[in-house]
């Protein structure tokens, strides 16, 4: 059959689990599955403690709990589980008697996949699907060989699976997402790939979503990433914390898709708009710490960007006129791993790191051609190029004239 295997195993997963997780010792719990003409029919069924008919009808609502069943449950599983039998055309029901068991019955149309000389290929999986929600292998992040990536990459950061596979489902369609079950976890993920945005729950074990917060905006590779906030405390004393962390937004628990989805839309664009305000050339402007908040963690945040954008300015005027600078060098000049220092420029500048050393050493060639008599040739070995005809070709790539066209307006002054 045409079966996407994850999300199934996550039906199968969640409706047994529930059966064990209800099911006195004892009971019993039958799995039954047969096919009638052109649909797959199956059934979980227990002897567990049942649902109460008011109770049955929302059992499939998201964050919906019946009363005292799973404190520690989400609620979302259920929800999950319908919406994955929907994506595959199918319905779920659910009967239940209180106290004597619940069974439910889920229909799939049958669709066969035609016979192909490859005999791997039995089921229907995407890439998306297979990177989204399996901790154990490592997603794949951006790379900066990829300059235009199609999505921006989102980390999830919450303790509960069901939370990062509900995120992931919400919001998969619009950004690439990687996932962590712990602040721990997420720490190191969110220095490792650099994500546009992370949304992280407050309560988690090992480390909590406030110290990881904290962590990702003092970390010079990391501190100008958004962090949302998921939180089921609605205490004006832990957002207050919150936002002593760093952090950029709060979102309560049970939320709305349609928020998330434009709260995290809302997050990278102002993200966007101040780094439109960061020059190519000199320095940082005022105007970025101007629109921030005024938050003594948010004046750290963009005290960390300025400090990494200046020592970065002053490192490349101090080898500018090396003509073996390069990327490489020039992250571990700064201390970082190559992908980090590519991400973090990027993030900052909307420049690549050869794109903005290029704009820098340009910029520096134009003041000379207009403030000194220094030759043509001269002042392309000072701003690091091998050979004064590249200089001049990338000259006029930039400026859409050659340095002598420029030379020869100020001479006719």
């Amino acid at each position: 059959m045409a079966l996407d295997e994850e999300k199934m195993e996550r039906v199968f997963f969640n409706l047994m689990s529930n059966a064990f997780k209800f099911t006195p010792a004892n009971g019993y719990i039958n799995f039954r599955c047969r096919a009638e003409g052109d649909q797959l029919i199956f059934y979980v069924e227990d002897s567990g403690k049942g649902i109460k008919p008011g109770d049955i009808e929302k059992i499939f609502e998201r964050f919906y709990q019946v009363e005292k069943a799973n404190p520690e449950g989400s609620g979302i599983g259920l929800s999950l589980v319908k919406a994955f039998i929907e994506l595959h055309g199918g319905t779920i029901s659910a009967e239940s008697e209180p106290g004597k068991g619940t069974k439910f019955t889920v229909t799939i149309p049958i669709k066969h996949i035609a016979s192909t000389t490859d005999d791997t290929s039995h089921h229907v999986t995407t890439k998306e699907d297979i990177e989204t929600e399996l901790d154990d292998i490592e997603p794949a992040g951006r790379s900066e060989d990829d300059p235009n990536p199609d999505k921006p990459l989102l980390l999830v950061i919450d303790d509960n699976a069901d939370i990062r596979l509900l995120i992931t489902e919400l919001l998969g369609d619009e950004y690439n997402v990687i996932t962590a079950s712990n602040g721990r976890q997420g720490l190191k993920k969110a220095a490792r790939y650099i994500p546009d945005l992370v949304i992280c729950d407050v309560m988690m074990p090992e480390m909590d979503g406030l110290e990881c917060c904290r962590l990702i905006k003092e970390e010079v590779s990391t501190s100008h990433i958004p962090v949302l906030m998921l939180t089921a405390c609605s205490l004006d004393e832990q957002r207050i914390e919150g936002y002593r962390s760093g952090a950029d937004g709060y979102l309560a628990k049970p939320f709305s898709g349609e928020v998330l989805a434009a709260r995290s839309r809302s997050l990278i664009e102002n993200r966007r708009k101040l780094k439109n305000l960061w020059p190519g050339s000199a320095h940082l402007p005022a105007a970025v710490t101007a629109q921030t908040e005024s938050t003594t963690q948010r004046d750290i945040a963009d005290d960390a960007e300025s400090e990494f954008y200046n020592r970065f300015l002053t490192i490349v005027r101090e080898h500018m006129g090396d003509a073996d600078l390069n990327v490489d060098r020039l992250a571990t000049l700064m201390g970082l791993g190559r992908s980090q220092f590519y991400r973090k420029i990027k993030a900052l500048t909307n420049y690549s790191p050869v794109e903005l050393l290029r704009r820098l050493r340009m910029n520096q060639a134009r003041d000379l051609l207009t403030t000194t008599d220094k030759s043509i040739s001269e002042i392309a070995y000072e701003v690091g190029f091998s050979t004064p005809a590249y200089f001049t070709k990338c000259y006029r790539e930039t400026f859409g004239e050659t340095p002598s066209d420029l030379r020869d307006k100020f001479t006719a002054r």
